[in-house]
């Protein structure tokens, strides 16, 4: 077997720079043509419902403005038909308020007693308890 070792070796070198630049030529032809990646497309907006509005059907079961309006109270005058109260309406500044004033649409002032206000909205009351104040110490009354 007479072999011809210096065209062997060239021949394997040749078939080694093909293979070589065929998978040079695949990767870099996968890098520069591969498609440019897309903007990630913006996440999902659920839509949000609106609030429900449930004034009408509170209205079924007896729910009224009254119940609805925050009133808070400073302080009290029980008088009979002179009373007065100062009172927080929704978390407005405190105003003083005579019997049969209007606190808000359709609410007014029935009635002020020593320890709670009477809240009227067309034929329905709302008694509205005040807390009592503890005794002051200390203060004797005078003679």
């Amino acid at each position: 077997m007479n072999r011809d070792w210096p065209a062997l070796g060239r021949s394997s070198v040749q078939w080694l720079s093909i293979a070589a630049l065929a998978v040079g030529v695949g990767v870099w032809g996968a890098i520069l043509l591969a498609p440019t990646p897309r903007a990630i497309p913006p996440a999902l907006v659920v839509a949000t419902q609106p609030p429900a509005d449930t004034a009408p059907v509170a209205g079924w079961f007896g729910a009224a403005a009254a119940a609805r309006v925050k009133v808070e109270s400073s302080g009290l005058i029980a008088a009979g038909p002179d009373s007065s109260a100062i009172l927080a309406v929704d978390g407005g500044r405190a105003r003083a308020y005579g019997v049969g004033a209007r606190l808000a649409s359709d609410l007014t002032l029935a009635e002020v007693r020593p320890d709670a206000v009477v809240l009227r909205q067309g034929a329905q009351h709302v008694v509205v308890e005040v807390p009592r104040l503890p005794e002051p110490s200390g203060i004797t009354p005078a003679r």
